[in-house]
């Protein structure tokens, strides 16, 4: 009797473990790739550059001559890329949800499109759609499948709707755009993923508040990004003395620095405005800006 409740105990012991292994590596997973694809349209993948495949390519292969080759490639490729995506304009394509609501939101519209518009943006996007909402949703702003969508407009101060554009530009820029303005075999914003992130959700461990510039940062590494980029966009000067405080906080710093603004744009500026930056933030588009010194910037 005895040994068949000890046989019965073990079965069930290793069925629920069995469970718990699927839960974590089937269930958890889902969510994690859904939280992935909220943001990232897959068909990405699916359309790599012709010139990095043949790079890829040539790395695979272990011969002796390939680096020589590759260099060339890289060489060769980068002039072609820099060429392409130093226009002088960008092409924007604003859409408004009602359409009559486009003459109401006049004013908000030109704000966006003189930022788009201007050096460093117009040499990091060729093209950029953006829909414009008078409705409230769940979220103030939302980016997916090539467009950045804003809501409930003209309910919130321009200066916040500045702040959330640029947090979606962050996005926009991270899926969308980095990977094709880097010709390094990684896309760079893995680099930046890596400093502080284990998986989407997944924080590394050690990591402490004072690694993220707001509380929001922590959620998953695309909120980190975004909210990274703002900070470094708006508020610059706090984003360094901060980083002084952390070693993780200077490599994302200096990560924007090398990958997207190397002409020093933005550095050691702040756009605060009537307020001292606290230590901590929820989240860095709350954080009221002076809009016309910003605007003046460019």
């Amino acid at each position: 009797m005895f040994k068949k409740d000890f046989f019965i105990t073990i079965l069930l012991t290793l069925i629920f473990t069995l469970i718990i292994f699927l839960i974590k590596f089937y269930f958890f997973s889902w969510i994690e790739k859904n939280i992935e694809e909220q943001y990232i349209d897959r068909s990405l993948f699916l359309n790599l550059d012709s010139s990095k495949k043949e790079v890829l390519v040539k790395k695979n292969q272990n011969d002796s001559n390939n680096d020589k080759i590759i260099k060339k490639e890289l060489i060769k490729n980068d002039l072609l890329v820099k060429n392409k995506i130093k226009k002088k304009e960008v092409e924007l394509s604003f859409v408004y949800m009602p359409k009559d609501f486009e003459k109401d939101v006049l004013s908000e519209t030109m704000i966006l499109e003189k930022i788009i518009s201007e050096n460093p943006f117009n040499e990091i996007i060729t093209s950029l759609w953006i829909d414009l909402y008078k409705t409230k949703f769940d979220v103030r702003w939302k980016m997916k499948n090539w467009k950045v969508k804003l809501f409930w407009v003209l309910l919130i101060e321009n200066y916040e709707l500045v702040s959330v554009f640029i947090h979606e530009l962050a996005h926009y820029i991270d899926i969308y755009t980095l990977n094709n303005i880097n010709l390094t075999i990684k896309d760079p914003s893995y680099y930046f993923y890596d400093i502080a992130w284990d998986g989407t959700k997944t924080i590394k461990s050690l990591m402490t508040m004072k690694d993220f510039v707001s509380w929001y940062a922590m959620t998953n590494k695309y909120e980190d990004f975004a909210e990274s980029f703002t900070y470094y966009i708006l508020h610059n000067n706090d984003f360094q003395q901060k980083a002084k405080k952390s070693d993780i906080l200077l490599k994302k710093y200096n990560f924007f620095w090398k990958h997207l603004f190397k002409n020093n744009e933005f550095k050691s500026i702040d756009f605060w405005k009537n307020e001292k930056i606290k230590d901590y933030y929820r989240d860095i588009t709350k954080i009221s800006i002076n809009l016309e010194n910003f605007l003046q910037y460019f």
